[in-house]
């Protein structure tokens, strides 16, 4: 059965992904990981039929500008990352839900069927997260993981995600959220290429234009043109574009309860 997003690939990217594709031996021993090895559920087979790896591999391939040697630098890269970090582990950890319960979750999914990750940067307990830089991106990692879990390859390979700042005042944005923010930002653009379809940025404070500033330093104007923006007040009007009232948590005047929260 022909895979939707493949089939949509161009002819440069067709090309790209065999040339990356004949590479796997070698990036699976230039990473010190075991032949078999499955990232994302799909084996990095170099003679692997499964669409699903050609999917995964243009996401390495655009994030690289379709230039393989890059491209298979970057997938060995994450991959060893994957290992020191433990990563194919990480969902079974467990993080103080005191802690980070509120702070993040993915809940539901947009018009387009692509699940979405909440971050609520005002949440009473961001203080306590941000001050274990450690363990947060630990826990970002997991939050990050469970989202890719719910993408299919086939249909589905992107997520939404929602930074909400309702709560945050000038002074709570301190030494710890921004080496936070810088870390993750960091992270996710390294070993999780074009997996992001849409950020939302909602109840932005008055003096937001300073996070903005902070966050863009590290990021692709490609990436920067995925960023919808809106004050107090307009978060309803911004994420029912994307997301059906029906999915939309009932905090931003949807009929979706949270768990938690309602």
């Amino acid at each position: 059965m022909t895979n939707p997003i493949a089939s949509q690939f161009k002819d440069e990217e067709k090309e790209a992904v065999a040339q990356l594709k004949a590479e796997l031996d070698d990036i699976l021993e230039a990473a010190g990981i075991e032949e078999g090895y499955k990232l994302w559920d799909v084996p990095l087979n170099k003679t692997s039929e499964d669409e699903r790896l050609d999917v995964i591999l243009i996401k390495f391939l655009r994030a690289r500008n379709l230039s393989c040697p890059e491209a298979k630098e970057m997938l060995i890269s994450t991959l060893k990352w994957r290992k020191e970090f433990k990563t194919d582990t990480i969902l079974s950890e467990t993080f103080p839900a005191e802690t980070f319960s509120k702070l993040g979750f993915i809940h539901s999914v947009d018009s387009f069927n692509r699940p979405v990750t909440y971050n609520l940067y005002g949440a009473e307990s961001s203080a306590e997260a941000f001050s274990d830089l450690g363990r947060f991106l630990r826990w970002r990692v997991q939050l990050m993981e469970k989202g890719v879990r719910q993408l299919d390859f086939v249909n589905t390979d992107q997520m939404v995600q929602v930074h909400d700042y309702a709560g945050v005042g000038f002074g709570s944005y301190d030494k710890n959220t921004k080496q936070a923010s810088k870390a993750t930002t960091a992270l996710l653009l390294e070993n999780y290429p074009e997996f992001l379809a849409v950020k939302y940025f909602v109840n932005i404070p008055w003096w937001g234009d300073a996070i903005f500033r902070f966050i863009s330093v590290f990021l692709s104007e490609q990436t920067k043109k995925k960023f919808i923006v809106t004050g107090s007040g307009g978060a309803h009007a911004a994420l029912t574009r994307l997301i059906n009232e029906e999915n939309l948590p009932t905090f931003y005047g949807g009929k979706s309860v949270v768990p938690g929260f309602d």
